[in-house]
């Protein structure tokens, strides 16, 4: 009789061993790499984020955080996002200008993002494994500022 008790908890635990042994692999098959990066100031971050809408192929997005003061969030306007790949610009849109940079709570409720996004749908093969450098440009009242973030690739897990 222990001795069948022995088998089933035996061959219960390797099942269990099994299932997590399949999904650690098929969660780390998801390939989920993020590429982070923060200015010398401290006041940005950046990263670039694999995008969950693969139906064109694998393709990422750049996120733009603001770190600074509340004081100054409010005051703040992002002017210029450049991003370049390999020391080259990636996009030669015209300058474009972006709306007030804000994170906080809408007059008839909600919020408003508390990140920028752009840069939308770059193909996978032209962000991984190249030298990626975000630089924004923004205006805190009337004093305008730039500051340069490298991205250094991290793994999910």
């Amino acid at each position: 009789m222990r001795k069948k008790n022995n088998k089933k908890w035996l061959l219960l635990m390797t099942v269990f061993l099994v299932i997590c042994i399949v999904s650690i692999f098929v969660i780390m098959s998801e390939n989920k790499v993020k590429y982070e990066g923060s200015g010398k100031s401290g006041i940005w971050v950046s990263n670039l984020e694999k995008s969950d809408k693969t139906s064109i192929g694998p393709n990422y997005f750049l996120n733009l955080y603001w770190q600074g003061s509340k004081k100054d969030e409010k005051r703040t306007v992002v002017e210029k996002i450049t991003l370049y790949i390999d020391g080259k610009k990636y996009d030669d849109r015209e300058d474009y200008d972006l709306s007030e940079y804000k994170g906080e709570e809408m007059p008839d409720g909600g919020y408003m993002e508390d990140h920028i996004a752009t840069f939308d749908f770059m193909p996978e093969e032209e962000v991984i494994g190249h030298d990626l450098v975000v630089k924004v440009e923004w205006k805190t009242g009337e004093k305008k500022q730039t500051e340069e973030m490298k991205l250094h690739k991290k793994s999910w897990y």
